[in-house]
């Protein structure tokens, strides 16, 4: 099958590689919240509305990436504007993702945690144990489960810097969207073929 070239080839191209970008970050994503789902439950807790909540919006946005690259073959010109849109509000939510993943995720050392020196395993127990007991009673504890492994950290970590790259893929994608659509009536106006 051709790729549509929307007036715009090189664009049109770059369009599908930073969606083939967003599809891989959404399975790295989904694999490491769901390994936070079960490692939670297994220990008998609820589970953190943080985690739901970035693996709920990841596979609902998966969803309609893979929606979207359908639409983009069809040559659906007036798509480009609605993917345009939806990209916008997909771009919010995974800013929203990361301010609230980064919020405690910026003062934690991952280095830290299970070091040899004694001093800084008793300051970061203490300060772990300070943290779930100020948040025994509430929903979840996404830093008291963050805080407990070095794994935990760094996979934590790895989440919030793939959802700030997926910031910057959805903005491309919305940057890109409507330059194509306009590109495309002026290849319409002009006689060009559509695919390239």
């Amino acid at each position: 099958m051709p790729l549509p070239s929307y007036g715009a080839p090189p664009l049109a191209k770059f369009f599908l590689i930073v969606r083939a970008f967003q599809l891989l970050a959404f399975i790295i994503i989904v694999g490491i919240t769901a390994n936070f789902v079960s490692e939670i439950v297994d220990s008998g807790y609820p589970v953190c509305r943080e985690i739901v909540g970035t693996l709920t919006v990841t596979c609902l946005t998966a969803f309609y990436v893979l929606i979207s690259i359908a639409f983009f073959y069809a040559n659906a010109n007036l798509g480009l504007l609605i993917m345009t849109v939806f990209d916008f509000l997909w771009l919010i939510a995974f800013i929203v993702i990361a301010v609230v993943l980064g919020k405690p995720l910026s003062y934690l050392q991952c280095k830290l945690i299970d070091s040899a020196d004694k001093a800084t395993n008793a300051a970061n127990a203490f300060a772990f144990t300070e943290s779930v007991s100020n948040n025994i009673g509430k929903q979840g504890n996404y830093v008291s489960w963050v805080g407990a492994t070095k794994a935990n950290c760094y996979e934590s970590k790895a989440i919030w810097g793939i959802s700030i790259g997926l910031c910057i893929l959805f903005a491309c994608s919305v940057m890109m969207l409507p330059v194509l659509w306009m590109k495309s009536k002026r290849a319409a106006k002009m006689g060009k073929p559509d695919f390239g």
